[in-house]
């Protein structure tokens, strides 16, 4: 049997350790993650039972508000921490994947970082969820929801 907290639950698979990090995130303003002030309030609970109200959140069938929230606020908080030590990876969705899958502990900012994460085969090829992520992104699927720049990222100096 395995504990509870190491299942990712909702549509975005946040674990109950990373939603914890990212809430602790939002108020800790000494945090290399922290976002400023107007996001510090954005998940405060209305309970006081904080762990029910967070599985709550997360596992809602009718309602992925919270699910969303918390996964874009997991990929801002390390997109300013890596902004912040001089390394802008806002057009690097290879990048925002990849720390997305491998998460807060090995989010260390550098100039070359490199796309992986969870590995998967797709007709017996072997794909990162980094490079899917890359792959995705520059297929043209959602082109009238994120356009990109005319000219792709050089996935050769990668």
């Amino acid at each position: 049997m395995s504990v509870e907290t190491t299942f990712s639950l909702g549509v975005t698979g946040i674990k109950v350790p990373t939603a914890k990090i990212i809430e602790k995130n939002l108020k800790d303003r000494s945090s290399v993650f922290y976002l400023g002030e107007q996001y510090e309030h954005l998940l405060d609970f209305q309970t006081n039972s904080t762990e029910d109200e967070r599985f709550k959140r997360l596992t809602s069938y009718k309602n992925h508000f919270y699910s969303y929230l918390y996964a874009a606020l997991n990929i801002k908080q390390m997109k300013v921490q890596w902004e912040r030590a001089g390394f802008p990876i806002g057009n690097r969705p290879e990048i925002l994947a990849t720390l997305f899958n491998i998460g807060f502990e090995v989010s260390i900012p550098k100039a070359d970082p490199v796309v992986g994460g969870s590995s998967l085969l797709v007709h017996k090829q072997p794909y990162t969820f980094g490079l899917i992520a890359y792959e995705y992104y520059y297929s043209g699927e959602l082109y009238d929801l994120f356009p990109f720049k005319s000219e792709k990222f050089d996935w050769n100096h990668v």
